[in-house]
């Protein structure tokens, strides 16, 4: 270990793994009867605390870069557009990959349908569902893991690491090697647009993207779950997938052209050193054990 900057990230994921499992334990217990509020107070309640911290522990030696101000400029429209498309090719994307990854499993069309509906909301919709699921989920997973988590990483990793190693963590939070793929996907995806950006916001607009769609996924599932439509709807993923691609590529051409894309940013040394300063510490042994065990445990 060589100092808190790389063993606090560690321990604040231990922190956010744990509440995350107690909750889900005891979700339906404790929120039955209000199952959107109770999102809210998961979300904040593991993502907020372990932000704060990272963020009072800053010091000479340990700086975190948040990157929550947005740059204000003439090419905020671009930004924009560029990511509402990334947003929603990485949505389908991420989703097919989670359904791939069932059926090479041998899973029915009830077991997919259950990938979905494990957002705690059952068949409750309404403003204060999706202010849980669409707005505060989003802004609170990404303050802490693309704005304190990435920043830690970046200072002894490089970018393209730490956009690697985030993701992962992103990934291992959700809890369930079913829910995997999709997550490391979009975790890559998001921790991109914050440093491409120079700002939290893209991200956070990506984020939101996501979990509309997955809002809308469930509400459809909800509905016409018997009526066999995973058939129908991958086909749709997909056509909606190569759509959205094929926009982006073309908006991150231009991007290019104008020089509105940032290097990376290399380490200083092996890939590999980095990787073991950020990772091989008691910080994130006990939160990899964690994930092992709550895995097997399933």
């Amino acid at each position: 270990m060589k100092d808190k900057s790389t063993f606090l990230p560690g321990l604040t994921l231990f922190y956010c793994f744990i509440i995350l499992t107690v909750c889900s334990i005891g979700f339906d217990f404790v929120f039955s009867r209000f199952p959107s509020i109770g999102i809210m107070v998961v979300e904040l309640l593991a993502f907020v605390p372990p932000a704060y911290c990272m963020y009072h522990a800053q010091d000479d030696s340990f700086q975190i870069n948040f990157r929550c101000k947005r740059r204000a400029s003439e090419r905020f429209a671009i930004q924009f557009g560029f990511t509402v498309k990334f947003a929603l090719a990485v949505s389908f994307l991420s989703f097919l990959a989670n359904m791939i990854i069932y059926v090479i499993c041998g899973a029915t069309d009830i077991d997919i349908s259950s990938m979905i509906t494990t957002s705690g909301i059952g068949n409750r919709y309404g403003w204060l569902s999706f202010l849980g699921i669409a707005i505060v989920s989003p802004i609170a997973e990404e303050i802490f893991v693309r704005g304190a988590l990435f920043s830690a990483f970046e200072r002894e990793a490089g970018t393209a690491l730490s956009i690697v190693l985030s993701a992962v963590c992103f990934a291992m939070l959700h809890g369930s090697l079913f829910n995997f793929a999709g997550p490391l996907i979009a975790g890559c995806a998001y921790a991109f647009l914050v440093y491409m950006f120079d700002s939290i916001w893209p991200a956070i607009l990506a984020h939101v993207i996501n979990n509309c769609y997955y809002y809308v996924i469930n509400y459809l599932v909800n509905l016409y779950s018997s009526f066999g439509i995973w058939k129908y709807f991958t086909y749709i993923n997909v056509i909606l997938f190569l759509l959205f691609l094929y926009l982006t590529l073309r908006s991150l051409e231009s991007l290019i052209q104008q020089h509105q894309l940032r290097p990376l940013r290399p380490n200083h040394g092996s890939g590999l050193l980095a990787v073991r300063d950020c990772v091989v510490n008691p910080g994130f042994f006990i939160f990899i054990s964690s994930f092992v065990v709550s895995i097997a445990l399933k």
